[in-house]
């Protein structure tokens, strides 16, 4: 028997469930997952839905409806990983896709509000699941989410941010935290901006402003960090060695500690490709006025994803389609995607067939 012959008979079923095990978690599209998950039992019972591999994220296509973005029954995606396009029917009775929130990134699930109702619902594109959170007490006008913890798909613990509500001349807004143990919502007034959850706390953040930090549980204000020199209101105008590039403040977790992540922007010609970042990490100190913030010039083998309001961190894998030590960011005046090289300071267009879109990173 040739070799050819012997391959066409090999038994792939046979594989050890170890080896099938250790295939499976390096695997960077989910899609590949579940194609490797249907191929027979013994290759399901060695890569169980319940423990995915890490995922890199899909760009989620957004579309124009006046002046909010929204999605459509046949939701289309797209993975640098795999380089394909998928689409994936949204069709579902309980769900108004007009009311999808817009303006973060998403952790597994689509967020859906019933302003009226004052409920939040969320829906899995790849599994079908559905669920939903009790009322607010307040009125929360136009909300965006930020996942908290370390499985946030899992233990469906979300902090609610009202990021447009002006009465008068005056910004107020609220905050909740929902507990998934005690079924309810922690609520809290203020006006909030780019935000981000660390070990039980609530950090908030603007330009040239400083770092709030409350008790996520108490609501209690803990602490204000002073923000970094390149956000003094003397760079902010033009006095100083920055001139007039400041564009906005992200707080983004990367490997435990949280980084502050300042992009840099020409207001003049609106080219992503002027875009400039310098990233900050919070030296953290549970004394008062000992939290700072300290300039990094890289972050090792880390990928920092940027939206329009918020962002995360991921460890950089091989073939992923991504590149350790990079920005990837999505421009808030073309909805489109790019990438910053942090060592090289260059920036780079990121293939995309989509004319808007933001980050999505599947989960199961």
């Amino acid at each position: 028997m040739s070799e050819e012959e012997k391959e066409e008979r090999r038994d792939w079923s046979e594989l050890p469930p170890e080896l099938l095990h250790l295939i499976a978690k390096k695997l960077p599209d989910v899609v590949d997952f579940i194609l490797l998950h249907a191929v027979c039992s013994a290759w399901r019972s060695s890569a169980p839905l319940s423990d995915p591999p890490q995922q890199f994220p899909w760009l989620l296509e957004l579309f124009q409806r006046d002046y909010s973005c929204t999605l459509r029954r046949r939701q289309r995606f797209y993975s640098l990983s795999s380089g394909e396009t998928l689409t994936i029917p949204l069709k579902n009775k309980k769900l108004n896709l007009y009311n999808f929130i817009h303006g973060g990134v998403y952790s597994g699930y689509l967020p859906f509000n019933d302003s009226r109702e004052r409920t939040f619902s969320f829906f899995n594109p790849l599994t079908r699941d559905r669920f939903s959170l009790p009322p607010t007490r307040g009125f929360i006008l136009s909300p965006w989410m930020v996942w908290t913890g370390t499985d946030p798909i899992r233990t469906r613990s979300i902090i609610v941010i009202d990021r447009d509500l002006r009465l008068g001349t005056t910004e107020i807004g609220e905050w909740a935290l929902y507990d998934p143990c005690s079924n309810q919502w922690v609520e809290n007034e203020g006006y909030f901006y780019n935000c981000c959850y660390w070990h039980e706390m609530f950090f908030s953040t603007r330009v040239h402003n400083p770092t709030e930090v409350f008790d996520a549980h108490s609501k209690e204000l803990l602490h204000e960090i002073p923000p970094p020199e390149i956000e003094s209101r003397e760079n902010w105008y033009g006095k100083g060695s920055v001139s007039h590039l400041l564009r906005k403040s992200y707080l983004v977790v990367s490997s435990g500690v949280i980084l502050r992540v300042v992009w840099h922007h020409d207001y003049g010609n609106r080219k992503p490709i002027e875009s400039a970042f310098y990233i900050y990490r919070l030296d953290f100190e549970r004394a008062e006025n000992k939290s700072r913030w300290v300039r990094i010039g890289d972050i090792g083998d880390q990928i920092i994803f940027l939206g329009e309001l918020n962002g995360f961190s991921m460890t950089a894998r091989p073939n992923s389609g991504f590149r350790e030590g990079c920005i990837y960011f999505i421009d808030s005046s073309t909805n489109k995607p790019y990438m910053y090289d942090i060592l090289a300071g260059t920036v780079e267009k990121v293939p995309c067939p989509f004319e808007r879109c933001t980050w999505f990173l599947p989960g199961l």
